[in-house]
């Protein structure tokens, strides 16, 4: 265990928290959108900011009702101020979790203690799976940040039976519902209700103000889109929630054991430093059963679960590092900080194996190598100063150094990884090469990030919609595609067009799709892109088949 005076660590550690803060939105705005969740997440903020319609999301002007409203709302809010831009996609994501770790820092410091409160937040925005989703067009750091709220209300509202507390907790789950559905009532009440249980102030959990204030923050929205979207509650409840808990039909099964290694090494490496401490946190009775019902109840719940996704487990990731905060007087990091050294010198000898990259995509070997490396030198650097040093604020900024620096340090391979994944260098080629009015046409393809970029939608031929990676548009595929005005057409509709004379236009295939590569040249079409997924063709058209 680390040795050190109880005095003079909170200047450091203050500076360094606000260090973590800034340094995880270095390059926020810098690489493309990835598709399909960024591109997708993006476009609907996107054409919800040029419609002025906050009611009903839209992908690819299609009702998008896979999910709610809020994050959508707060990106497209922000594009109505910054334009349509990358940055203004991320920054809700970025905005709520420094909304969730200054949550933490007040509740801890009321709880615990002043350093104890600074050392939670500090291990929670340099937590891997923190700074990853901090920095993604994705609902999970908004969801993260109101069950937070609706947890740590729930406790106060048990320790000091102030049914104010209880309100917030159900003001903070409605708009959880409206960020990714019914999630979020279940998380707080599943921590929330074994811990009332024990304490026995069952009653704290509930009150006729906070259930008032659930629904007048949620009914609103839902009568308002139920309106234009009479099957939204169907959809909702039915394929979104039940549908996609209790089987495999969306395909997102896992193994029990699925969430594991995302927690294990997500919290990385404050995992390590809580088990090694769990001696002083242990001390901690009853606020260490409320933490371990925080961690344990919802990790079964998504263990059981047949819709399994890494970061499900983002709402797990603050107690792990109040549990850090809870440690701070003993705590233990060396056996962290040599794991850490040691992935540092295994990253830095990885690197200089040519063979470990020869598969990869030849644009991206370069970027992965400098990256590897660099990361690789400072996860080393940083765990050597831990490992050494006899002061634990010095300990905890060099276990949290490398973790906020991988916003910078791989931000190379971000970019390289974008030309892959994203379609922003597609759209830049279509409209430079045909103006802003083309029409652009996917055959059986599409992405959100194209039709961000392009800043409209795109017509999508398709035998079934599924190109949309939309549950709700896969479902009313007949219904949108029988629409004269829909963005969805038929195959039918295809070979109708092909036949059309003689307005420009641009098609978008797979570069996987050699049929409708063959057909397009057969026809005359001109390629004049080639990206790594897709292929752009320009045509006129001309008469006959």
């Amino acid at each position: 265990m680390l040795s050190c005076r109880a005095l003079g660590t909170s200047a450091p550690l203050k500076i360094w928290l606000v260090v973590c803060a800034v340094a995880i939105a270095i390059h926020l705005g810098g690489p493309p959108l990835l598709d399909p969740d960024e591109g997708r997440n993006a476009e609907v903020a996107r054409e919800m900011a040029a419609t002025n319609d906050y009611v009903v999301p839209r992908l690819n002007a299609l009702p998008y009702l896979d999910k709610p409203i809020v994050y959508f709302a707060a990106a497209a809010a922000l594009m109505e101020i910054l334009g349509p831009t990358e940055l203004a996609a991320r920054l809700p994501a970025y905005l709520f979790t420094l909304a969730t770790a200054a949550l933490l820092l007040w509740w801890t410091r009321r709880r615990i203690g002043a350093d104890e409160a600074v050392v939670t937040a500090i291990a929670f925005l340099a937590m891997p799976l923190t700074v990853a989703f901090a920095r993604i067009v994705i609902f999970d750091s908004t969801l993260t940040f109101f069950i937070v709220v609706a947890i740590v209300a729930f406790h106060e509202a048990i320790e000091t039976t102030d049914r104010r507390w209880t309100w917030l907790a159900w003001t903070a789950i409605a708009l959880g519902v409206l960020t990714k559905g019914p999630v979020a009532i279940a998380l707080p009440l599943l921590v929330a209700i074994p811990y009332a249980v024990w304490r026995k102030a069952f009653r704290a959990l509930w009150s006729s103000g906070g259930l008032i204030a659930f629904g007048a923050i949620v009914t609103p929205w839902v009568w308002a889109i139920s309106l234009q979207q009479p099957d939204f509650l169907r959809y909702v409840l039915v394929t979104e929630t039940a549908t996609r808990m209790t089987t495999e039909d969306l395909d997102r099964a896992g193994p029990p054991w699925y969430f594991l290694p995302y927690l294990l090494g997500g919290a990385m490496p404050w995992t390590v430093v809580a088990v090694s401490s769990w001696r002083e946190w242990m001390r901690r009775e009853p606020r260490i059963v409320f933490l371990l019902l925080w961690i344990v109840v919802p990790l079964v719940f998504f263990s059981l679960s047949q819709s399994k996704r890494g970061q499900y487990i983002l709402p797990l990731l603050p107690p792990i590092a109040v549990l850090i905060g809870c440690s701070w007087r003993g705590l233990r990091v060396r056996g962290a900080a040599i794991i850490v050294a040691l992935f540092g010198a295994l990253l830095l000898v990885a690197a200089s194996i040519p063979r470990l990259t020869a598969e990869m995509a030849p644009e991206l070997i370069g970027s992965t190598r400098r990256t590897a490396l660099a990361l690789g030198a400072v996860l080393l650097a940083g765990g050597l100063v831990a490992i050494v040093t006899k002061r634990r604020a010095i300990a905890v900024i060099g276990l949290s150094f490398p973790v906020v620096a991988m916003p910078l340090l791989i931000n190379p391979l971000l970019d390289a990884l974008g030309q892959r994944r994203s379609s922003e260098r597609l759209a830049g080629r279509i409209s430079s090469t045909f103006g802003p009015r083309a029409t652009v046409i996917g055959i059986e393809a599409f992405t959100g990030s194209l039709a961000f970029y392009l800043r409209r939608p795109v017509i999508v031929a398709t035998p079934d919609g599924s190109e949309l990676t939309s549950n709700y548009i896969l479902e009313q595929y007949e219904r949108f595609s029988a629409d004269p005005a829909s963005t969805i057409k038929t195959p039918s509709w295809l070979d109708q067009n092909l036949r059309e004379c003689c307005e420009p236009r641009v098609y978008v295939v797979l570069r996987k799709d050699v049929h409708h590569q063959r057909r397009l040249e057969a026809l005359g079409a001109r390629r004049f892109a080639t990206e790594p997924h897709y292929l752009a063709y320009a045509w006129s058209g001309r008469q006959g088949p």
